[in-house]
């Protein structure tokens, strides 16, 4: 597992929480919208756990919780060794993923490894879309069935879908429908910097009274909605 990037102090990732946030390279996924730089296996730099582990205890008296994101964190066999290091300094853990894995993710939480679940869900539940979305193609029963895990597990929850032109009020709608019992649902403004994706570099935003239209629609299933990136 490649540590691609450490932030010491985020406030927004995990709320009421004050949490550093650990980037872990690599994704089997290849969104068009995708803008963080170390989607590649093994890219980025290489920072040392241990760095990682000191920092932390050194800031034991602030920080309380891990964001660990990426690329796909559950991608990769050491997560677990990474994750009890962490538990061990007392810190709850929040882990964002695209619920690719479902089977990892339902070993990491009835292990009591994470406490709180970002899943990334990113279309309508059909194959098509799924996997246009992604930029390969996707088995949605994965998705599924790691919405179901999230769900039966209990554990604290919420979901984020990056909105980007294509998507629209009726896909929301359809997306909410899907994960009714979550917590939270984020629709999240696209940001096209760094995006690779010539298309998507150069796509328009969708304005803040079509993301409101978003949001609305979602309130039909999902009760905390939140607007982020405007």
């Amino acid at each position: 597992m490649k540590i691609a990037g450490f932030e010491k102090t985020v406030l927004r990732d995990w709320e009421g929480r004050n949490a550093c946030k650990v980037l872990i390279s690599g994704c089997t996924f290849k969104c068009p919208y995708c803008n963080f730089k170390f989607i590649e296996k093994d890219s980025g730099d290489d920072i040392d756990p241990d760095a990682i582990f000191d920092y932390i205890k050194e800031n034991k008296d602030f920080l309380d919780a891990a964001v660990i994101s990426g690329g796909e964190p559950t991608d990769n066999a050491d997560l677990y060794k990474f994750l009890k290091e962490l538990k061990k300094l007392g810190l709850k853990i929040k882990l964002d993923t695209n619920g690719n894995n479902p089977n990892n993710l339902d070993d990491l939480i009835g292990a009591g490894m994470v406490d709180c679940v970002c899943l990334n869900i990113m279309a309508p539940l059909s194959s098509e879309r799924y996997s246009k979305s992604a930029g390969t193609r996707v088995d949605v029963d994965n998705i599924r069935k790691s919405i179901e895990i999230i769900f039966d597990s209990g554990i604290e929850n919420e979901f984020k879908t990056v909105i980007t032109s294509d998507l629209t009020p009726e896909d929301i709608y359809s997306i909410a429908k899907d994960i009714k019992n979550a917590k939270s649902y984020i629709i999240q403004q696209f940001n096209p910097k760094n995006v690779s994706n010539t298309e998507y570099a150069q796509m328009k935003l969708c304005s803040n009274s079509e993301l409101i239209k978003m949001a609305n629609a979602a309130k039909k299933f999902v009760k905390n909605v939140k607007i982020r990136g405007v």
